[in-house]
């Protein structure tokens, strides 16, 4: 399909939207004939069928967490997150990714981890770099990106300026909350496509959270949480009073990762009943296959690039062969690392290295 097939499409998906803000309550359950209609045939068919029987369960759990978002998030952001998510990140991305995978024969990202590093450390990609490659990510079809490793808000105006040069992508900001304040979410107001994402340790240190977490409902500006565990904290997460008091907090979506094997996680089965239950999703990043898709590495759903632009093709195997200062990012997806994955069914296993 060519780009102005992908912009009528955008239109009508764009104008579904403004009939779904009127009611939201009422329109809710005819937004999927919209997305029918102006989706390729076959694009997110899980996640279609999934959708459906959401919003046909008006008492459902699922049903009372998207009609929160009207009362929880500033109306120009949500407008925004629809937008550069459901549109261009799934509905329009889905069908662009599908056409470069079948030309160029390689994995197609649906999210690129972005390492901004700090500013001042040698070898460290630049705002133009970073454009760059951006700009590269959505000709191939991705428009979702994220920002981790370290605090990337040491770097918070390089940060702010892709957000706001890229309108048409979403951004998550993978951060320990410390550097989240007034003059942060005037800024994300502004720009309307960043989610910040807090690390939960599981100990009496996410008591820091407290003052992050009002900032950021207090500007109505959605937000997720992420943890890692083991043996050492996993009991935080087995009590479905932890989630509870997530759900009361404003938080929408939690991710986790463990180190644990497939049958011994003593915090999955707990998981599973809360989306099952309660008006939050914690999705477990290596256990839920089903919503995951399997192994991501590889470009098949994500790609990791850190700050000196090594191009790297799992979370959790920190290895590269090729770097986007001396390769195109199509050719470090086309590259004998990332063709391993995308020939392989590989299973995801983050005991043999996590972070």
């Amino acid at each position: 399909m060519g780009r102005v097939g992908y912009e009528m499409r955008r239109l009508g998906l764009r104008k579904a939207y403004e009939y779904l803000d009127r009611d939201p309550e009422r329109n809710l359950p005819n937004l999927i004939e919209w997305f029918d209609r102006y989706a390729p045939n076959g694009v997110l068919q899980k996640q279609r069928d999934l959708f459906r029987r959401i919003v046909t369960e008006r008492e459902g759990n699922w049903y009372q967490l998207l009609i929160s978002l009207w009362d929880d998030i500033d109306d120009e952001v949500r407008k925004t997150l629809f937008e550069n998510l459901v549109i261009n990140a799934n509905a329009l991305a889905a069908g662009i990714a599908a056409e470069s995978r079948q030309k160029y024969g390689c994995n197609i990202p649906w999210a690129i981890s972005i390492g901004l590093g700090k500013e001042g450390e040698e070898g460290r990609l630049g705002f133009d770099e970073w454009d760059d490659v951006i700009e590269q990510a959505k000709e191939l079809g991705t428009f979702m990106f994220l920002f981790e490793g370290g605090d990337p808000l040491e770097s918070k105006e390089e940060l702010i300026a892709l957000a706001n040069k890229h309108f048409d992508c979403e951004f998550m900001i993978f951060t320990d909350g410390k550097r989240i304040t007034e003059e942060l979410a005037a800024e994300m107001l502004r720009v309307k496509n960043l989610i910040v994402v807090l690390r939960i340790n599981g100990t009496p240190e996410d008591a820091r959270l407290a003052t992050p977490t009002e900032i950021l409902r207090r500007n109505k500006l959605p937000f997720c949480t992420y943890s890692f565990y083991d043996e050492s904290n996993a009991e935080s997460f087995c009590s479905e009073e932890f989630y509870d008091i997530l759900a009361e907090n404003g938080v929408k979506m939690s991710f986790f990762f463990s180190s644990f094997p497939e049958d011994a996680d003593p915090a999955y089965d707990v998981m599973v009943n809360v989306r099952r239950t309660k008006p939050i999703v914690p999705i477990h990043f290596c256990k839920d296959k089903d919503i995951i898709g399997g192994c991501v590495a590889g470009g098949r759903y994500y790609c990791s690039i850190d700050a000196k632009g090594n191009v790297e093709p799992c979370f959790f195997l920190r290895k590269s062969d090729t770097n986007v200062r001396e390769k195109t990012l199509l050719e470090a997806l086309q590259a004998p690392l990332c063709m391993k994955y995308h020939r392989e069914v590989v299973p995801c296993n983050v005991e043999k290295k996590s972070r």
